[in-house]
């Protein structure tokens, strides 16, 4: 998907939980949301922490959601911790929800 299926090399972005960002992010590896993103994201993999908010569309071949996100999420393997909250549609290869996370969106298989 994104030309990477080894991502030893590379780096791990943080968006502390002080920082509010408004706009597009693309990464090539890991990008951890500990604080709040108004835009779309981009990136291989995206973990919407606890004290995470996402509003907008995201692509990335992994994405683990223990705080809020709003929007589209396109991803190989979608993972949706017992704290996340996703509004809006998924589209994915692999897909969990544990037991309390709160999911009010519309579900689908990823288009090849």
């Amino acid at each position: 998907m994104l030309g990477k299926t080894n991502n030893t090399d590379a780096e791990k972005s943080i968006i502390s939980s002080d920082m509010k960002i408004k706009g597009k992010i693309s990464a090539e590896g890991e990008l951890l949301l500990l604080g709040s993103v108004t835009g779309d994201i981009k990136c291989y993999s995206l973990s919407v922490d606890d004290t995470g908010t996402l509003k907008g569309n995201v692509e990335a071949e992994i994405v683990t959601v223990s705080g809020t996100c709003e929007g589209q999420v396109t991803a190989d393997v979608v993972s949706v911790k017992s704290s996340g909250k996703i509004k809006g549609e998924i589209f994915y290869e692999n897909i969990s929800i544990e037991e309390g996370a709160i999911v009010e969106a519309q579900l689908g298989k990823k288009k090849k």
